[in-house]
């Protein structure tokens, strides 16, 4: 191949590359069925790189430390009538994508800070994504606390990350300021809600979007 043409390619590689930020919470079912429908899209689009990154936001920044009893929160942010209905829409949502939300299960609404320092640790180990599904996973369909010390370092263990590191990090504050500052230079832009996709630091999406929807966007941007 003519050196000419090598260099056509590689620019054309490069311009199929698209940059993705994914402002997300750990708790949020929308960021879930987001983060199913986004991976769906890229299976179908082999011709484009992508570098996909997931950046911290917390729902609710007033959580306590502990939590809070769920049913009693959804009720009271909602109303009981319209907390089945939504939780009837994201359920069906869910199905589509292949999720099973068990809500019967979440006995706690946790404080996802510490959620969001471990997918900033697993990130390290390039185990960013495989985190988020598991914390995902681990929240709406088994029900657990991941807001929970313990239950974070068994998911820890689960990534093959260092737990007596990351033990050590959970009860520190190491992190904790950098995500903080971080979330809110994210509200600094406007983002009130997730999920939100900043694609290529200057097109931003908002709110879950379906497979299709994707692929439209990412074919039209390269």
């Amino acid at each position: 191949m003519p050196f000419d043409s090598k260099i056509n390619n590689i620019i054309k590689d490069f311009d199929k590359m698209i940059n993705i930020k994914v402002i997300s919470d750990t708790i949020c079912p929308w960021c879930y069925i987001g983060k199913k429908e986004l991976d769906n899209a890229i299976s179908l689009l082999s011709e484009i790189n992508f570098s996909i990154t997931y950046k911290p936001f917390q729902l609710d920044p007033t959580m306590p430390p502990q939590g809070v009893n769920r049913k009693k929160y959804i009720k009271r942010k909602f109303g009981e009538d319209t907390a089945k209905e939504v939780g009837l829409k994201i359920t069906e949502a869910g199905n589509k994508v292949g999720i099973n939300f068990n809500y019967e299960k979440i006995e706690i609404t946790p404080n996802t800070l510490d959620s969001h320092r471990l997918i900033r640790w697993a990130e390290r180990e390039n185990k960013q994504t495989e985190a988020l599904d598991l914390l995902f996973y681990s929240y709406f369909t088994e029900g657990l606390n991941i807001g929970d010390k313990s239950i974070l370092l068994n998911l820890a263990e689960k990534l093959n990350l260092n737990t007596q590191e990351i033990k050590n990090n959970l009860d520190s504050e190491i992190d904790r300021k950098e995500i903080e500052l971080e979330e809110w230079s994210y509200r600094d832009l406007g983002i009130a809600g997730v999920p939100t996709y900043i694609i290529n630091e200057d097109l931003i999406v908002t709110g879950s979007q379906s497979s299709d929807t994707f692929v439209k966007l990412f074919n039209r941007i390269t």
